[in-house]
């Protein structure tokens, strides 16, 4: 009966379901300070755990009635342990369950001053309480069944997102979309396993289950599913990470002026002698909600100047670290050997082909090879700024082709979730497999139960404390 009470608690296991591995005094009250370092008008001070009502009401002085009312903000005076007032400030609580972290929870809005908002916390941590960890807010959180795992990443990504597409993302992954596409998956390979288990240790019941073709066929389409979320991960990871885009050509062909047009500042100098960039610049600038870092590089060629000579070399170090390129070729000039030099080294990336200099007569004739193996081609006039927004179009589409962001489904952001679903296809085919030569049925359910927990790690619900503390490790303190 080892085999089917195994699938009967996956049946009844929540998605919320703690994980028992993760050893953290519950008892303990943790306080930290949850805005960013520095000055500002208001800083927010976290106080969560059991005594956090109590630790603050010890210090907390307020003129009218303190009832301490859930979620009613009350308006007082701080004190230090000697009774001397520390700030007027807000305070907030808000009574277990219904609270962030899930625990007894006080918010205490100060004034901004730093050094206020650290006195505070000292004297909250004389009282009794432990100064919390990075991320260990969000970990309680966690641990306590107001959100998964998955969105309690996307909490990180949120805080850090730098864009409003990203943030965008992040936002929906909070809201539980990855999870909520994985819910059926998870909840289709528990039924199989169900029926397979049932063949194997009810058979002289004659309990009679699905037929091996559809069983596999329904799998099959779980992994069809899968595959499309992996595959998620590239558009994903560009979301997440940015794009890395290089402005490469020949000396002269007017890439810092398309670097400075792009980013509508003058960041670098602009001459007409050739060789004036002799070190890559980078800077970032919003493209349709994905942060891109171009980098003007230094004109390629062969050159005997040592500081020119570096210069090229980095132009070449920018450009295998790219996922995208920008070939600018000079219209007033013919296409000649130093291009053909950069297309040589630019073809094997996508790359939009940058005709400049448009309010020029022209004189280029561009070679068929070099305009098949560029995704796109646009004129512009850098120095006058015209068309720059088609480069801004082109470059996007030949780094994400054919997808629709705003119409995107869930995506995959994380590394550790595209490692995990491609942990779960394996063991999904490798179950299929054996089920279709027909092996006994205890083979491919060792597969299919390990399919279902590397998919179960995406959200927490089979999990380890050393992934749980690189993940929160990686939060700021305060959240």
């Amino acid at each position: 009966m080892k085999g089917l009470a195994y699938t009967a608690a996956l049946l009844s296991f929540p998605t919320n379901n703690l994980p028992a591995v993760v050893n953290y005094n519950q008892g303990e009250t943790i306080v930290a300070t949850s805005t960013p370092p520095g000055r500002g008008a208001i800083a927010l001070i976290r106080v969560s755990g059991p005594e956090a009502k109590n630790l603050v009401a010890k210090q907390f002085r307020s003129g009218g009635r303190c009832d301490w009312a859930v979620r009613r903000p009350l308006l007082g005076h701080f004190l230090d342990t000697d009774g001397n007032p520390l700030d007027q400030v807000l305070t907030t609580f808000f009574l277990a369950p219904a609270s962030y972290t899930g625990e007894d929870l006080v918010e205490i809005s100060c004034h901004g001053s730093p050094v206020v908002a650290r006195r505070i916390v000292e004297t909250i941590l004389k009282s009794g309480a432990r100064l919390a960890e990075p991320g260990e807010f969000t970990l309680r959180a966690f641990l306590n069944a107001k959100m998964d795992l998955a969105q309690a990443e996307a909490v990180r990504d949120l805080i850090e997102s730098q864009t409003g597409f990203q943030a965008k993302v992040a936002a929906e992954q909070l809201e539980g979309k990855l999870s909520r596409t994985l819910e059926p998956l998870k909840k289709e390979i528990v039924r199989i396993l169900c029926h397979m288990e049932t063949a194997v240790e009810f058979v002289e019941d004659d309990v009679k289950p699905e037929a091996r073709e559809q069983l596999m066929g329904s799998l099959e389409k779980v992994d069809q599913q899968l595959e499309k979320l992996e595959e998620s991960f590239r558009l994903g990871r560009i979301v997440q990470e940015g794009i890395k885009a290089a402005i490469a050509g020949k000396p002269n062909a007017g890439k810092s002026s398309l670097f400075n047009g792009l980013l509508r500042d003058d960041r670098a100098i602009v001459t007409d002698v050739p060789g004036t960039t002799r070190d890559a610049l980078t800077e970032t600038i919003d493209l349709e909600g994905i942060p891109t870092r171009l980098a003007d590089t230094a004109g390629i060629r062969e050159v005997k100047d040592r500081v020119e000579h570096l210069g090229v070399q980095k132009s070449l170090q920018y450009l295998r670290e790219s996922d995208a390129v920008l070939f600018v070729v000079d219209r007033t000039r013919p296409f000649d050997e130093e291009d053909y030099c950069v297309w040589r080294l630019v073809q094997e990336y996508p790359c939009v082909l940058v005709l400049n200099k448009e309010d020029l007569p022209s004189q280029v004739k561009i070679p068929q090879e070099v305009e098949q193996t560029c995704a796109a081609s646009v004129s512009v006039s850098a120095l006058k700024g015209t068309h720059l927004d088609d480069v801004k179009k082109a470059l996007l589409k030949v780094v994400t082709p054919d997808r629709e962001l705003e119409k995107e489904d869930a995506l995959i952001t994380s590394i550790r979730h595209k490692r995990c679903i491609e942990v779960a296809r394996n063991h999904l085919q490798a179950g299929i497999a054996s089920y279709h030569s027909g092996m006994s049925e205890e083979f491919p359910l060792y597969d299919f139960r390990k399919a279902l927990d590397a998919i179960a790690e995406i959200t927490g619900e089979t999990t380890v404390e050393d992934i749980l503390q690189q993940i929160f490790s990686t939060f700021c303190i305060g959240k």
